[in-house]
């Protein structure tokens, strides 16, 4: 595997001497090279670009920020952590404004300083995987508007993909918000019916008197209030596609009347005596266990076996966090010019937190919250541009509103006192803090006198915790 490549631009000789040793003793076996000047280093980045540069501020002849802004009008996209001391602090901070990743200050701490390097090599992987995400939403998927690349994704489509071009009948499940009636449609879009109706009918959104005439359709008269004949969707769906939403919530005695029309591919209407012969594709869908739905006598054994022909299980989000920053994206995409904004992206950090989130809501849930994102947000997606309990949510620990007393602590398996104690004194500290930068209306340096802590401890702080201030 290669090394990642590290250069050191520091006019302090000895300091890139053991800093220099000390990198390349590390584990990860850093590839390090040094230059003494700002002149030196752009001279071997123009030979070989680093993957990170270390960056001294206060140099002669060229300083660490001159020298920063032609690192980046060479690649914009090197990753720089600058070094300084502690009364450049301010200088520190402009150079970030420039491009430059994080600082430290002189004298470091060698450990905090190999957080700070991993933690910027991690976010330059997320950059790239967000880049390669992107070039993916621009090529032509093999399936239109359905997102994904994980293993059961894959699977997924190529299902689609060899029973699109059938008539057989189809059993989507899985959870709700999983997207079951947009596989529905694909199919339907790849079939040879394509050219022919697609009617779908919400099984749990019917009034159960209601459901056999909206499946089956009557005639005039057959029943009080039956005022004139009505078309049922099997009809409406001849020659093309009936997709049955939610089919564990159909009654019993409507399942009796759905089985006849799957076996006989014929139907009734209420009020007529004769039978209607049927040319329609249906797809089924369902979030019930429709196994334990036949244990408890809620659903028929042989309906269960006539839909069962070729079942495809859609997985639900958190069993496919790799496909959360690809769909995060496309939602950016899709929603920007519906909503009439131009949000540019979605930070790191933010997509952090969508990755790590459970998703109870799966897909449908994503799509609300990134709308919801792109409404709060200018340009870009931060933290606070999130809902508050995808932000305040760690390791089994939730903390809703202002109760941070306990009680809405979720006692998972990776629970413990120490955790639960140092996740709400995380809590405390922060709502703090934003309470003083509100007062101060945002004024860091006033924010910093009355917490009493200096201004690099309160910027650190402000990037910990997610709070939304210019810097």
């Amino acid at each position: 595997m290669t090394k990642v490549s590290i250069l050191i631009i520091d006019d302090e000789v000895e300091l890139c001497q053991s800093l220099s040793e000390m990198l390349k003793e590390e584990e990860d076996g850093y590839k390090v090279s040094v230059a003494n000047s700002g002149k030196k280093g752009l001279e071997k980045i123009k030979e070989e670009v680093p993957d990170l540069v270390l960056l001294d501020i206060k140099m002669p002849e060229m300083d660490g920020i001159e020298t920063l802004e032609k690192i980046k009008a060479i690649d914009e996209d090197v990753l720089v952590i600058m070094l300084t001391a502690y009364q450049t602090v301010e200088t520190a901070v402009k150079a970030m404004k420039l491009g430059a990743y994080d600082y430290i200050s002189k004298p470091f701490n060698y450990e905090e300083l190999k957080i700070i390097i991993k933690r910027a090599l991690q976010t330059r992987d997320l950059s790239r995987e967000v880049i390669s995400l992107r070039h993916q939403l621009r090529d032509k998927f093999s399936f239109k508007n359905i997102i994904g690349r994980s293993d059961k994704m894959k699977e997924v489509l190529y299902k689609i993909e060899k029973v699109a071009p059938t008539n057989t009948t189809v059993l989507i499940r899985g959870e709700s918000g999983t997207g079951k009636e947009l596989i529905a449609k694909t199919i339907y879009r790849y079939s040879p019916r394509k050219d022919k109706p697609f009617i779908a009918v919400d099984c749990a959104g019917l009034p159960e008197s209601l459901i056999e005439s909206e499946l089956f359709g009557h005639t005039k008269g057959a029943f009080t209030g039956a005022i004139a004949k009505k078309i049922g969707k099997f009809e409406l769906a001849q020659r093309g596609t009936l997709f049955l939403d939610e089919i564990g919530n159909l009654p019993v005695n409507i399942q009796v009347k759905l089985l006849r029309a799957l076996q006989e591919r014929e139907i009734n209407r209420i009020g007529d005596k004769y039978p209607i012969k049927i040319d329609t594709r249906i797809i089924i869908a369902t979030n019930t266990n429709l196994e334990e739905a036949m244990k408890r006598g809620t659903f028929r054994e042989d309906l269960y076996y006539r839909i069962n022909v070729f079942s495809i299980f859609l997985p639900s989000l958190r069993e496919q966090k790799e496909d959360i920053p690809l769909l995060a994206l496309h939602f950016l995409n899709k929603f920007n010019p519906i909503l009439g904004k131009k949000v540019k992206d979605i930070s790191e950090r933010s997509m952090h937190l969508l990755v790590d989130y459970s998703w109870p809501g799966n897909v449908r849930e994503l799509q609300n919250i990134i709308q919801q994102a792109i409404i709060m947000a200018e340009d870009i997606i931060l933290p606070e541009h999130l809902p508050f309990y995808l932000r305040e949510s760690s390791e089994g620990v939730c903390l809703v509103g202002d109760d941070i007393k306990g009680k809405n602590i979720n006692f998972t398996e990776g629970f413990s006192l120490k955790k639960i104690i140092n996740q709400l004194s995380q809590e405390t500290e922060r709502r703090i803090i934003l309470d003083v930068l509100k007062k101060t209306n945002w004024n860091k340096a006033e924010a910093a006198r009355l917490l009493k802590i200096n201004y690099k401890t309160l910027y650190l702080k402000i990037k910990e915790y997610g709070l939304h201030m210019s810097l």
